[in-house]
């Protein structure tokens, strides 16, 4: 019998491996349970399969009879090939017996560790690991593949690129950064991580996802240019990271040719759904994948490229998958070159428009989970609009407008929507249409909101034009409502109030009730905004009660919102913290950064006026925090009040005070701002007693479940598992002493967290 010599530690000379110690141990835990013979480590190509495995392979070889063997299979081509090459780097001689007889021969009983590096390329090789595994008891099998072994007792390990920096501060701490810096410093020795080059390293990082392969080569790159530079080249990844070892596989010696890798694998039918893949920006669900690829059984393909790694799932309100970005170029430029990326960019852009409208039907009524939707397709949304507006398709363009309004609007960073808009009533097209006098008014809205009143003055006359010239009272209504608003933001009082009682006769006379509430909310904050805070209130009341008979959600937040503001203006804060009440209950799930900025900030009022100057600052720090970080903007004289307001607080409290309460505010998470909202509410009011010691998310929770929403719907609305509302009801059945949902129900409306009755369905 042939016998194998020892290996020593002399024959891994790997280099070392960053960012993996968690993989590391649990690698080397499922490597020494005895009912565990074969583990595959699957991942993407560059991921550092590869390195994990050699890194185990000297880690764990003493602890063998025979130590260890590194079988590189990627020179292997065809069937047939996996024992042959296991004989060879054994170092075994030729032999006219079969393969399996001779390793049988050679290993016995004893122990081995044998790493089988890239199998994926082999055809059906589970057959010879079935028998290796039946053959050679002591054997353990370490496996790394870009695919799913189909063989039972395969114990998978998923290999996952390297973290990312979560925010700069935290650089040092990335895994990616780290690998970084490492190959940096093999073609720059003085190179080190900095303060000063610590945010452009991060976002190297991002941009290149963690993949090790991808940050190695881009590390060699800054032989020939600044770190500054190499970010920028990074919008075409495929095209600088090249060039790699010559020492290395051909497949690891660039970025493209480690995806080719596993592309040239692929049927012509799961390349077909690949290059459709490539289409998508951000990700995509199956619904989605299944109308732009075309491809009957898309399904199962889907399942097929996530088996190879090519496919990644990914987070989001429903089932969602995605490539890395290197990944999803490559699939992008293949299309672009086999000719059907004019197809697949046709059939994303009319599946997204199809969405937007759906999501939208509803009218002005976007709902948690339509948000929710909307928002993880931000950028399939916006690639899609580009397209139509490029291919000069002005009227699917403009339904693509109309259908985002809402979306837009409740979004902080709206100078690309407008800049969008622009691009779209540039388009040459019918000028007298309802469709594109909807258009300039949506326009007019996003512009005032994001404060461009030029812009919003010119669409909102334009649009009142349009109206006109149609002969029109309902949109010449609706257009006078949309300059109305505009002319008031910019202090012209007079005749923007003028124009508001032209808009609601005119609604009147057309029964129009949602631009009646529309009308005369905006009616009342600008006579707010010149000083007649009793007339304002007055019209945000009709407004409020208009919303509500429509059961107009947003609206009706809103509304409650601006009436706590004007009664505490007015010095009725019993009255203001109803209100308030009343639009936190309403609003609490609506995503809407504009709406969270403004509640907060009207919080912050009331907190003042009744004495509680510390939560004030709290509540006015994180009303400002929501500006910075999306950019919303409220209404100037609101900034100005705000500003006041934050004087004031500062002044009457000593310095330190302030700035603790001032910090805590800005960085709160949502957990906590929900908290101070709460504090905010029900302090010196009805609410819930505090010997239930309910949680803020539990208050959420109970809130929705006297609206008689299921589980599911609950999970949607709060970004969080069904399996984690359950328990949070299990632990509200047990706090408040109640036996069902029913009781929990009563409970919620007899202590003011709900209303009896469900809400009213929306209308279009």
């Amino acid at each position: 019998m042939t016998v194998l010599r020892t290996m020593d530690p002399g024959d891994f000379a790997f280099p070392e491996l960053v960012g993996r110690d968690h993989e590391l141990a649990v690698a080397r835990e499922l490597l020494t349970r005895p009912d565990i013979r074969v583990v595959n480590i699957r991942g993407a190509g560059g991921v550092g399969k590869t390195r994990l495995a050699q890194a185990l392979l000297a880690d764990i070889f003493p602890n063998s009879d025979l130590g260890g063997c590194f079988v590189d299979l990627v020179p292997q081509r065809g069937e047939g090939q996996l024992l042959p090459a296991i004989m060879r780097a054994l170092h075994l001689p030729a032999s006219p017996d079969p393969a399996l007889d001779q390793l049988a021969a050679a290993i016995g009983h004893r122990s081995i560790l044998l790493v089988l590096d890239n199998l994926e390329h082999l055809p059906g090789p589970e057959a010879d690991l079935a028998a290796l595994t039946s053959r050679l008891p002591g054997a353990r099998l370490l496996i790394t593949s870009r695919r799913v072994l189909h063989l039972r007792g395969v114990q998978e390990l998923p290999l996952r690129p390297l973290a990312v920096p979560v925010n700069d501060a935290h650089a040092s701490a990335s895994p990616a950064v780290q690998l970084f810096v490492q190959r940096a410093q093999e073609v720059a020795p003085d190179f080190a991580l900095s303060a000063d080059n610590a945010a452009v390293l991060s976002a190297i990082c991002r941009v290149l996802e963690g993949l090790p392969l991808a940050l190695e080569l881009a590390a060699a790159r800054l032989r020939a240019v600044d770190l500054e530079g190499l970010l920028g080249w990074l919008n075409a990844p495929l095209e600088v990271l090249t060039d790699g070892p010559l020492d290395d596989a051909p497949h690891r010696q660039s970025l493209r040719s480690a995806v080719r890798w596993s592309a040239d694998l692929l049927s012509p039918t799961e390349r077909e759904v690949f290059l459709a893949c490539g289409a998508f920006l951000g990700g995509f669900t199956l619904q989605a994948l299944e109308a732009v690829a075309g491809v009957d059984g898309t399904q199962s393909v889907l399942i097929a490229l996530v088996e190879h790694s090519l496919v990644q799932r990914a987070a989001g309100p429903e089932p969602r998958w995605r490539l890395l970005e290197p990944v999803r170029e490559y699939a992008a430029g293949e299309g672009r070159s086999s000719g059907r990326s004019g197809r697949l960019a046709d059939r994303h852009a009319h599946f997204f428009l199809s969405m937007a409208e759906h999501i939208a039907s509803g009218g002005v009524n976007l709902t948690p989970e339509g948000m929710a939707r909307l928002q993880a397709d931000d950028a399939n949304l916006h690639a899609a609009l580009e397209y139509l507006v490029a291919a000069g398709l002005a009227g699917e363009a403009q339904r693509f407008v109309l259908a985002l309004t809402g979306y837009w609007a409740s979004q902080g960073g709206l100078s690309r929507a407008v800049a969008l808009c622009a691009r779209v009533l540039a388009l040459p097209g019918d000028v007298l249409s309802a469709r594109r006098a909807e258009v300039f008014q949506s326009s007019a809205w996003l512009a005032l909101r994001n404060h461009q009143h030029r812009e919003a003055v010119r669409w909102g006359r334009e649009g009142l034009e349009v109206w006109r010239a149609l002969g029109d009272p309902a949109g010449e209504a609706s257009a006078l409502s949309t300059l109305a608003d505009v002319l008031g933001s910019q202090g012209q009082a007079a005749p923007a109030i003028k124009y508001f009682q032209q808009a609601l006769g005119l609604a009147e006379a057309q029964h129009d009730l949602p631009l009646q509430a529309q009308t005369q909310h905006n009616l009342g904050f600008t006579l707010g905004q010149a000083g007649d805070y009793e007339a304002a209130l007055a019209h945000l009341k009709r407004a409020l009660d208009l919303y509500q008979t429509l059961g107009y959600i947003m609206g009706e937040a809103y509304s409650s919102v601006a009436c706590a503001r004007m009664s505490a203006l007015l010095g009725d804060l019993d009255a203001g913290l109803t209100h308030l009440r009343r639009g936190w209950r309403v609003g609490q799930t609506l995503r809407d950064v504009f709406f969270e900025e403004s509640l907060l900030y009207t919080a912050a009022l009331l907190s003042q006026r009744r004495g509680h100057l510390t939560l004030a600052v709290r509540l006015s720090a994180a009303s400002t925090a929501v500006q910075r970080r999306s950019g919303v903007r409220m209404p100037p004289s609101c900034e100005v009040e705000r500003g006041e307001l934050i004087d004031a607080l500062r002044a009457a409290l000593p310095t330190g005070d302030f700035t603790a309460a001032w910090e805590v505010g800005m960085h709160a998470g949502p957990e906590v701002v929900a908290a101070e909202l709460n504090e905010a509410v029900m302090a010196d009011g009805p609410g819930l007693p505090t010997a239930h010691h309910l949680t803020p998310r539990e208050q959420q929770v109970l809130i929705q479940v006297a609206e008689g929403h299921s589980d599911k719907k609950i999970a949607q609305a709060l970004g969080i598992s069904p399996g984690t509302v359950g328990k949070h009801v299990a632990s509200l059945l047990g706090k408040l002493e109640v036996h069902n949902r029913v009781e929990l129900t009563r409970w919620a409306i007899g202590h003011g967290l709900a209303e009896g009755g469900q809400s009213k369905p929306p209308r279009s």
